[in-house]
């Protein structure tokens, strides 16, 4: 059923996600084909880069509003009666929120990439930097790099970087979905939206708090990034799943539809 859920919740948001990304996508390939280093950035170069600075933070905006906007119509809404009949159970239609939101942060994050790569080659190739590349010494002295050990740490760190990094915006995620629930709680019928913007902060500044005391508890052991990491891990995935189970027990035990 889960897979249900998602294929059902990519459907729906994809209509908004995938135009903006084919937007990104093309507005990078006009820059790089009107993209001059020689010259001073003439009047097409800088709208076609306010344009698409426009688009990624329009990208951003409508991830945030998404967001907010499936969780709380869908199921705090006039939707909310159908999908809580469905044969599944609130912690289901949870998970699948939370994993398609997960989802398109990460296919942003892989568009924006794709966009940075292909004005990079474009600037690359017109201001002559391939002109003179070797590519089998160039391959040759990649390969030495890849097998070094050190190369092999910072992939690992890296790779360990970019996990926290999803897992930080999945929590993110969880502490809007939290606050959008607890301002549907009958005692805050009539103010509802002031309820989930002020519980939005509550937890935030709860969960800065545990971070700064932490913090303190770090300075003790070796300050190492393994360390660093180990602890960041441990907070995000303990605050994932006290968010996760306190936005699931009010869907189940204090569910107050509109």
């Amino acid at each position: 059923m889960l897979g249900k859920l998602l294929k059902h919740e990519l459907k729906a948001t994809s209509r908004t996600f995938i135009p903006l990304y084919i937007a990104i996508i093309v507005v990078s390939l006009l820059n790089g084909l009107f993209l001059n280093p020689n010259n001073q950035i003439t009047r097409i170069q800088g709208i076609g880069v306010l344009l698409l600075v426009g688009l990624f933070v329009a990208l951003g905006v409508v991830t945030i509003v998404v967001t907010v906007q499936r969780f709380n119509k869908n199921l705090l809404g006039d939707e909310g009666y159908l999908m809580f009949t469905l044969p599944v159970s609130p912690k289901m239609l949870l998970l699948s929120k939370t994993i398609v939101s997960t989802i398109w942060c990460v296919l942003s994050g892989i568009t924006a990439m794709i966009s940075f790569f292909i004005i990079g080659m474009s600037f690359a190739i017109k201001s002559g930097g391939f002109k003179e590349l070797n590519l089998d010494l160039l391959w040759s002295e990649l390969k030495k790099v890849f097998l070094t050990e050190a190369f092999g740490n910072t992939l690992l760190v890296g790779m360990e970087l970019l996990g926290l990094m999803i897992l930080s915006y999945v929590v993110f995620i969880l502490i809007i979905y939290l606050s959008i629930s607890v301002g549907q709680l009958p005692v805050f019928n009539k103010r509802r939206k002031l309820a989930s913007f002020i519980g939005f902060f509550i937890i935030n500044i709860i969960i800065n708090y545990v971070v700064i005391l932490l913090s303190g508890y770090i300075s003790t052991l070796a300050y190492t990034i393994q360390n660093i990491m180990v602890v960041s891990y441990l907070v995000n995935i303990t605050a994932g799943v006290i968010l996760f189970f306190g936005t699931s027990y009010i869907l189940e035990k204090k569910l107050n539809l509109e």
